[in-house]
């Protein structure tokens, strides 16, 4: 038996399956952010709070999901097992233990060192580990999503549903260096004798304000490739991505960006979506994942330039500003092109082997 027809023979999923298991994956992910806003705010906190309550409590049902779906998948294949996980919930199923060993270990950190806040609490190792379980936890419905020019819009939504997830959890990691945050921009570079202690402050929060838009370009374009290259992309789907993980980060700011920074977000998400569009069937796949890795710093990062300088105020030069943009665009290109590209094309051979293989049980 070779390997196409092996795989071909691991039930799959379904599609209400996987938008169920999207859905429940937004909602941990929701509940991480409740919990981050409690600790940016300095909430009263423990390990029995509300927002504990709603990330495991989502988590438990997430994973009574995931039994049911091998239970389920295990009758559609007629194995004698009693659990069998369906194709692409793998990784899942690891995360789910992984989320698990983090929720005892968060409880015994906090037990014996207390309750941490600012960058301490996103570095505690207890809360890494929930981070890395997480991330493969909301990863089934992707990782499931039948590649293919073909697919249809309902499978690839809980596939982009799946992205939303786990990159607003890479987001929410990186809260402290996000640009949908910093506060850096509408703070003047000052210009004080090389050496100095105010030089030095001034360039520190100069510096990290421009890593903060260099690093939230990698973590929206990463997973944007992914969708372009797994063609779980539809347009509109960079929209959801952008203006989602925007949200996520407006959350953790009492809201305060909701109606400029969320927007702004959104208004250059759909530009970008527009550029996909037009270019897609003219450019190769290749070309096509470039123009994304340079066009997205390139719109979201102005868009918020002119949204921060609307309600705050911009206080960095005309070089700074268009600097970061163009430094972000850059890199993004550099990385894009430096991990190279992959076509999801089947060859002829890879076609006659799916033909004589078995097909999958209809969605």
């Amino acid at each position: 038996m070779n390997a196409a027809t092996s795989e071909s023979l691991i039930p799959q999923s379904t599609l209400p399956e996987d938008a169920v298991s999207a859905v429940l994956g937004l909602v941990v992910v929701s509940a991480v952010y409740a919990d981050g806003r409690a600790h940016i705010m300095g909430l009263p906190d423990s390990f029995f709070t509300p927002w504990h309550a709603f990330l495991y409590g989502g988590l438990a049902l997430l994973v009574l999901w995931l039994a049911v779906m091998s239970l389920r998948a295990s009758r559609r294949s007629g194995s004698p097992r009693i659990v069998v996980i369906p194709a692409g919930y793998g990784f899942a199923t690891v995360g789910a233990a992984l989320f698990a060993i983090g929720g005892v270990a968060d409880m015994i950190w906090h037990v014996i060192f207390g309750v941490e806040f600012g960058i301490d609490a996103l570095l505690s190792p207890s809360h890494l580990l929930l981070f890395v379980g997480g991330s493969l936890l909301l990863s089934g419905p992707f990782l499931a999503f039948r590649r293919g020019e073909t697919a249809p819009l309902a499978a690839r939504i809980p596939a982009l549903l799946a992205v939303v997830g786990i990159t607003g959890v890479a987001a929410f990691a990186l809260t402290f260096l996000s640009a949908f945050v910093t506060d850096a921009p509408t703070i003047p570079l000052s210009h004080a004798p090389e050496g100095t202690e105010q030089h030095v402050v001034s360039e520190g929060l100069a510096s990290a304000g421009l890593g903060s838009f260099i690093l939230t370009s990698l973590v929206l374009v990463i997973p944007a490739i992914s969708l372009l290259r797994t063609r779980a992309w539809f347009p509109g789907a960079l929209t959801v991505l952008v203006t989602a993980i925007a949200g996520m980060a407006s959350v953790l700011t009492g809201f305060q960006t909701l109606g400029s920074s969320v927007v702004a977000a959104f208004v250059s998400a759909v530009v970008l979506d527009l550029v996909v569009v037009g270019f897609r069937q003219r450019a190769s796949e290749r070309a096509m994942e470039l123009i994304v890795a340079s066009a997205l710093p390139l719109l979201v990062w102005t868009g918020q330039l002119i949204a921060i300088a609307a309600r705050l105020g911009l206080d960095w030069s005309p070089a700074m500003s268009s600097g970061v943009v163009l430094m972000s665009a850059l890199v993004s290109f550099a990385v894009v092109l430096t991990v190279g590209g992959r076509s999801f094309r089947t060859t002829s051979t890879q076609t006659d082997v799916t033909e004589s293989a078995p097909a999958p049980p209809a969605r």
